[in-house]
């Protein structure tokens, strides 16, 4: 049987994971879950834990500082309490290293602590996995957590000249698309809120690039890993459920900074100057767009920008 680590990020979000948690803790191939709590400010912590004391499941606790103990197969579950919020891509960077030297397992599994999974959902991303062996990276449809059948994603295409990328079906009746064409049609890259992770590529492509410290990390991943000719596939089977990410909400300037920030650097990192200077002068235009010439989300906007072309590539 295939072996999977499952990596759950919490930020303030204590309840939305326990509701996760739920739908993947029975799931046979789903050998290990890590819960990493990045540094919640709020009582997630308390929550998890007591939910799990509740449980007939075995699991521990284990502070940033005695991560290595992750190479060793011990129980269900391990929270993790982090002593600061490193973001998306070191969060999860410091679970995968200890997870990829330990050679316990097959894959990971990335799942967004504000999904939920159906049943199938990780077979049908195994099984999809296997129909290729340059796959390395498998997503889910993403379906919509309040309105189940309206779609949020079913796999990325990315704009470089634009610095933007479009989620494919986006706001589609899933009851209503033609799953063959879904399967066919074209993406360039698969939505973190699921993906599955072959970690024998990992070895060879590495980790995510920290910089990225929200938004773009999973994109720039996976067009690393194209480099060394692997492949991200959807696997139109496996459905997942998203309510939508916190880590900005109630700071819409925050969304503008990180996303202007991630994007001007993907797109340096992987494309010429003059597309980057294309990029940046459009970027500019749909920041002004999105934020209605908010004056606050649109400075932050263009400073996201402007620290993007400061990053070294």
């Amino acid at each position: 049987m295939d072996l999977v680590a499952t990596i759950i990020l919490n930020w303030n979000g204590g309840t939305d994971t326990i509701d996760c948690l739920k739908t993947v803790i029975d799931m046979e191939s789903c050998a290990h879950i890590i819960v990493w709590d990045n540094c919640s400010t709020d009582n997630s912590v308390a929550e998890i834990k007591q939910w799990l004391s509740e449980r007939s499941v075995s699991w521990r606790e284990i502070q940033e500082e005695e991560i290595v103990q992750l190479r060793h197969s011990e129980g269900k579950v391990s929270l993790i309490v982090a002593k600061d919020n490193y973001g998306f891509a070191k969060g999860n960077n410091l679970v995968l290293n200890q997870i990829v030297t330990a050679k316990l397992y097959d894959y990971v599994w990335l799942l967004n602590n504000d999904a939920t999974a159906t049943p199938d959902s990780l077979n049908e991303m195994i099984r999809k996995m296997k129909e290729d062996k340059k796959n390395a990276f498998v997503g889910s449809v993403t379906l919509d957590g309040n309105n189940k059948d309206l779609v949020q994603c079913c796999g990325v295409r990315y704009f470089k000249y634009w610095g933007v990328s479009k989620l494919q079906y986006k706001n589609c009746r899933w009851s209503e698309i033609d799953r063959n064409e879904v399967a066919e049609n074209k993406t360039d890259y698969q939505n973190g809120a699921s993906l599955l992770i072959k970690i024998s590529a990992l070895r060879e492509i590495g980790l995510m690039d920290e910089r990225f410290f929200l938004y773009s990390e999973e994109q720039d991943w996976q067009y690393t890993a194209a480099e060394f000719g692997y492949k991200n596939v959807l696997a139109i089977d496996s459905v997942i459920f998203h309510k939508g990410s916190v880590s900005t909400e109630g700071k819409k300037h925050l969304f503008y900074y990180y996303y202007s920030r991630s994007a001007i650097l993907f797109s340096r990192k992987h494309y010429s100057a003059l597309v980057s200077s294309i990029a940046t002068i459009l970027l500019t235009g749909i920041s002004i767009v999105r934020t209605r010439m908010n004056i606050k989300s649109l400075k932050w906007a263009i400073k996201g920008i402007s620290e993007g072309w400061s990053k070294s590539k």
